[in-house]
């Protein structure tokens, strides 16, 4: 099933029209607040839709903090990957040029972290440069992989870094460790007379990104 995800609030009747019309679909999913998924325009293109035929459904979202908005709009992609009665990949088009600039920054993260083909339909349809089934975990190797794993959410002493990592040298854990800090993903503090190594805000977010990805790889 092709299916249209687009964000919106009031006001933007006229670029989720132009998604409407430019990017094919069965399904519409609307993403927003609560008091624009009750507005009157969203109400005219519930009608619409139903006269022709096509399902409509809106999901309400927390529009107040930025990760909570994105793990949400993740969710929404997440919920929408795989056809519940063919148990076949759907496809999916995401539209961000409604909502707030957060819900649209947000929803974009989203897409980086699942590979979503995603465009922005203001005017014209530009299609924005997600590579569509690349996920989060495309962006690093699977030693990076395991490294982020083996730290997870906690503070974990460099030590026992070297140990969690078994066959790779200390040399190259120290060289993993380096290229993570670089990318701001690792972060490290000298404490006790011991090195705590940890992962960023960033970095979990990007553990939380390929978490996601891997339960959906795995439906």
């Amino acid at each position: 099933m092709r299916i249209l995800i687009s964000t919106f609030r009031e006001g933007d009747l006229e670029k989720l029209t132009l998604a409407m019309r430019r990017l094919p679909y069965d399904k519409l999913v609307i993403l927003g607040t609560a008091p624009d998924t009750g507005s009157t325009s969203l109400s005219t293109v519930r009608m619409l839709e139903e006269m022709a035929g096509h399902e409509v459904e809106v999901d309400e979202l927390d529009d107040e903090d930025f990760l909570t908005l994105v793990d949400e709009v993740s969710a929404v992609l997440s919920k929408h990957s795989l056809d519940p009665e063919t148990n076949k990949r759907n496809s999916i088009a995401l539209n961000i040029s409604g909502g707030s600039k957060l819900l649209g920054d947000a929803s974009l993260f989203a897409a980086f972290r699942m590979g979503i083909e995603t465009y922005h339909c203001e005017n014209r349809v530009t299609k924005l440069p997600v590579i569509r089934g690349a996920t989060a975990r495309d962006r690093f190797t699977p030693m990076q992989l395991e490294l982020i794993r083996a730290i997870g959410r906690g503070q974990v002493v460099y030590d026992n870094i070297v140990r969690l990592m078994g066959p790779a040298s200390k040399q190259a854990t120290d060289r993993l460790i380096r290229e993570l800090k670089k990318q701001g993903i690792l972060g490290s503090e000298f404490r006790a007379n011991r090195i705590f190594v940890f992962l960023t805000d960033t970095g979990r977010e990007v553990l939380n990104a390929i978490r996601l990805a891997e339960r959906t790889e795995s439906r």
